[in-house]
C-alpha cells in the first residue's frame, strides 16, 4: 500500500512527521508517490541536513512569502523548500513562519500536498521531544509520529535513541534497559512523547518503520494494538519505508454497529432478545464482534428498547436509541454512525438476528481492510453475498445519505468491494417463527 493512501492524504492536505526512525524517508516516499499524479512540496519547521536536498527533484530557498507564488508546482517534479543554508552546521534552515503559511495556502488552493519534517533525531530510531519540540503549525491536517522497530530488544542508549535521558524519563525506565513493544507504544501514546504539541484539529497516524518481514509485522501489530488504546491515535501504519508499496498494514479502530431496532413483526416479538440455547440472539452477535476485536461496539435500539437494554445490560456495549426506527433501516445506520465515526477508521454493521455469525469471518473482514483500506469488504459463501459488511470511513458520507428502508448493502452496487470467504450457514437470519424453529432444530 502507498504511504499517501495509508495516511489518507487528499489533494490540498498537509502532513507533519515527528519522532525518529524514518521521517526523511517518509518525505522522500511521498515525493516519489506523487510523481505524475499531484504536485508535492516538502519542507521543514526545524532544520534538514544539506545532504537531504535530494529528497525532492528541486530545491528552492525562499526567504520571502511573496516568492511562494512563483514556485513551479508541477505533477512531474517535487519541490523542497527551505530557508538558507547554515554552512557552520551543514544544515538547511527552516523557512520563516510567513513562508510556511504561504506554502500552506498555495498548496491547499491548488490541490498539492505539503509534507513537513517537524523535529530532528540525528539518525536514531527513537526519541522523546525536548522542551522546544516538535515545531508543529496549528493548521497541519495530519501528524505522523515515527518510530523505528529496530529499537525493540535493544538497550536504551545513545546508539538507538536521540536524547536517551528524555526517553528514560518519559518511560520511567533505566538507561540500558532493553526496549519492548510496550515501551514503544507507551512512548508513542504519551503526551510527553509522540503526542506532544499536536494541534487539537490534527489527526494522528503513527508510523512504525522497519516492518520488513512477517516477524517484524507481528511485533508492529503488538505495538499498534497497545497504541490504539489511546483514542487520540487514529491509526498505526506498519511500514518498510524505502520499499515499493511501503505500508504493510494499517491498524485502525474499527467499530461494531449492531442493528437491533426493528419491531420483529413477522416473528411477533423483539428478535434481539429471543432466546436460543439460553441466550438472547443479539448476545451471540455481540460476542463475535468482541472476539474479533471490534471497538467500540454499539447496539442501535428502537422498538422494545427498554426490554432489549435490560436483557443485554451485562454485555458492556454502548446503547444508542433511534427514535425514528420505524422510518426504515437507514435511520439506524445513521444513528450508529453518529455514535462512532469521530474516532474510527471503519465500521462493521451486524444484524442482531444473525446468531451464527463468527468472529473468524469478522476478523477476515478486518484483515482485508488492514491490507489495502478498501471502501467495502463483504463475506461471500456458496456464491452468495451476506452480512456483516465492513464500510471504510471513505463511504460514511454515503451511508449518512441513505433514506427509508435502504441499508448499507445498496452501496455495494455503486462501489468496488472486496469479498472474503465465509460459511454460508452464518448468513442465516431469524425473521419468522419458521426460521426460529429451524434454528432450534439444527443447532
Amino acid at each position: 500500500m502507498r504511504l499517501t493512501d495509508a495516511l489518507r492524504l487528499r489533494p490540498g492536505m498537509s502532513v507533519a512527521f515527528t519522532g525518529a526512525g524514518g521521517k526523511s524517508n517518509a518525505l522522500g516516499t511521498l515525493a516519489r508517490e506523487a510523481r505524475g499524479s499531484h504536485a508535492m512540496v516538502l519542507t521543514t519547521t526545524t532544520r534538514l541536513a544539506v545532504s537531504q536536498r535530494g529528497l525532492a527533484d528541486e530545491h528552492h530557498v525562499l526567504t520571502r512569502a511573496e516568492a511562494v507564488a512563483q514556485l513551479p508546482l508541477r505533477l512531474d517534479r517535487s519541490i523542497l523548500v527551505t530557508g538558507p543554508e547554515d554552512p557552520s552546521q551543514g544544515k538547511l534552515l527552516a523557512p520563516e513562519p510567513e513562508v510556511l503559511e504561504a506554502l500552506r495556502w498555495r498548496t491547499h488552493a491548488e490541490g498539492a500536498l505539503l509534507a513537513l519534517e517537524a523535529d530532528g533525531a540525528r539518525g536514531r530510531w527513537i526519541k522523546a521531544p525536548a522542551e522546544h519540540e516538535p515545531v508543529l503549525p496549528f493548521w497541519v491536517d495530519v501528524v505522523a509520529p515515527v518510530t523505528g522497530l529496530e529499537v525493540i530488544g535493544a538497550p536504551l542508549d545513545s546508539r538507538v535513541a536521540h536524547r536517551p535521558e528524555l526517553v528514560s524519563q518519559v518511560l520511567g525506565i533505566a538507561a540500558g534497559e532493553p526496549l519492548t513493544a510496550e515501551h514503544v507504544a507507551a512512548l508513542l501514546s504519551s503526551g510527553a512523547g509522540g503526542l506532544k504539541g499536536i494541534p487539537p484539529g490534527s489527526e494522528v497516524r503513527a508510523v512504525l518503520n522497519g516492518a520488513e518481514v512477517e516477524a517484524e509485522v507481528a511485533i508492529a501489530e503488538e505495538v499498534a494494538a497497545r497504541t490504539l488504546g489511546t483514542e487520540r491515535v487514529r491509526a498505526v501504519l506498519m511500514c518498510a519505508l524505502g520499499s515499493e508499496d511501503p505500508v504493510r498494514r494499517v491498524a485502525g479502530r474499527i467499530a461494531g454497529i449492531v442493528l437491533a431496532a426493528g419491531a420483529g413483526r413477522r416473528l411477533q416479538q423483539a428478535k434481539p432478545i429471543v432466546e436460543w440455547k439460553g441466550q438472547p440472539l443479539a448476545r451471540y452477535v455481540i460476542d463475535a464482534a468482541r472476539q474479533a476485536g471490534l471497538h467500540p461496539i454499539v447496539v442501535v435500539l428502537g422498538a422494545e428498547a427498554s426490554n432489549i437494554r435490560s436483557s443485554l445490560a451485562q454485555d458492556r456495549v454502548t446503547f444508542v436509541e433511534n427514535p425514528d426506527w420505524d422510518k426504515g433501516q437507514s435511520t439506524s445506520v445513521r444513528a450508529g454512525l453518529d455514535a462512532v465515526e469521530a474516532n474510527v477508521e471503519a465500521a462493521v454493521f451486524l444484524l442482531a438476528d444473525m446468531p451464527r455469525v463468527s468472529a473468524r469471518t469478522i476478523r477476515s473482514l478486518v484483515e482485508q481492510h488492514a491490507q489495502a483500506l478498501p471502501a467495502i469488504v463483504a463475506p461471500v459463501g456458496a456464491g452468495r453475498r451476506g452480512n456483516p459488511v465492513l464500510f471504510d470511513r471513505v463511504v460514511f458520507s454515503e451511508l449518512h445519505a441513505l433514506r427509508g428502508d435502504q441499508g448499507g448493502r445498496s452501496l455495494l452496487d455503486r462501489w468496488a468491494w472486496l469479498p472474503v470467504d465465509a460459511d454460508p450457514i452464518e448468513f442465516f437470519e431469524v425473521d419468522s417463527p419458521d426460521d426460529l424453529d429451524t434454528l432450534r432444530r439444527t443447532c
